[in-house]
């Protein structure tokens, strides 16, 4: 009483300091995740857990089905497939008014589907396009870019919109071309990613046709080859006009022509037709065939000889008349 009645009468300031010290027990709660992205009719767990100095008994409140894990200082909160956009899960220290909340961000995110053309031929107008579809609770519209590429080079790129397209001219190099889409979306704060590859078929009509040969002129008598080749989609097959088809042997898929004992009548034009079903193309040599040279070499040295000795005979008879 005595110490209770010298506090009587005292100054505010000097009560406080008459009055009993009291120490105020630190308490917080702490969520993980705290924010974070579930898919919609996906799963999620949150672990909580208590920051008091003494063995608190914490608990989860939410408007869905869940299943919950407790022990000392913590519970756990397992949600399975989510169908609600708008969550927050509350943590909560029983018989008290400390409470934390988890944000949960809801999401769709399908994965990136690339649509090429029916049929892509080399020299006609193509396009490409991408396409994702998504959705964040909280956002509208959902924060996303899509980008095609290939080989490393971003051929187009959309911000803020779902889909992407490219145009370009089919060209017949770029058949067995790797093409990528790749999405980002933005969850809360995570940045979800996805992609997908798709390869590119170019038909192209028959191209590049080129003939070889050893030479252009041949004797008579002679065996030759004349070989063609074509680049195309499908496979060209190849035909020819020849000449002449006496002697002549077709081999290697019809590539490759030989002739034997090559005549007079194998002068002439030799044209690799290559077709498919999207065009034709081809390519020709021109080809003669001679006489052999050594032979008239022989002829002509004979008339020499002939000539030589016809004038000598010749000229010894103007001798002997002479001397007549």
């Amino acid at each position: 009483m005595t110490g209770r009645c010298l506090c009587l009468g005292l100054t505010t300031l000097a009560l406080l300091r008459c009055l009993p010290l009291v120490y105020l027990d630190p308490c917080g709660l702490s969520i993980v995740p705290k924010e974070p992205a579930v898919a919609f009719r996906g799963h999620v767990v949150l672990n909580c857990s208590s920051t008091c100095s003494t063995l608190a008994h914490l608990g989860w409140e939410t408007s869905v089905p869940k299943v919950t894990n407790e022990g000392p200082g913590w519970a756990s909160l397992h949600i399975s497939s989510l169908a609600v956009w708008d969550l927050e899960p509350q943590c909560y220290v029983t018989s008290t008014n400390i409470i934390e909340k988890a944000r949960l961000h809801v999401y769709r995110f399908s994965h990136p589907e690339i649509h090429l053309g029916a049929e892509m031929v080399a020299g006609r107008q193509e396009r490409i396009t991408c396409n994702v579809s998504s959705l964040v609770s909280g956002s509208s519209p959902s924060d996303i870019n899509v980008t095609l590429s290939s080989g490393g080079s971003t051929l187009s790129e959309s911000r803020g919109s779902p889909a992407v397209g490219y145009s370009f001219v089919a060209q017949p190099t770029q058949h067995g071309q790797e093409i990528v889409c790749q999405a980002w979306l933005r969850v809360g704060p995570q940045v979800l990613n996805d992609s997908t590859r798709a390869t590119l078929q170019v038909w192209a009509l028959p191209h590049s046709v080129k003939i070889s040969v050893e030479q252009l002129e041949f004797g008579v008598g002679a065996n030759f080859t004349v070989r063609c080749s074509a680049e195309g989609n499908p496979l060209p097959e190849l035909l020819w006009d020849l000449p002449s088809n006496a002697s002549v042997e077709l081999s290697d898929r019809r590539r490759t022509v030989t002739v034997h004992s090559a005549q007079r009548a194998h002068s002439g034009t030799y044209q690799c037709l290559a077709q498919n079903r999207y065009g034709a193309s081809s390519g020709h040599v021109n080809i003669s065939i001679v006489e052999q040279r050594h032979g008239i070499m022989i002829v002509v040295a004979v008339l020499g000889v002939i000539s030589v000795l016809g004038g000598a005979g010749l000229w010894l008879v103007r001798r002997r008349f002479m001397k007549s």
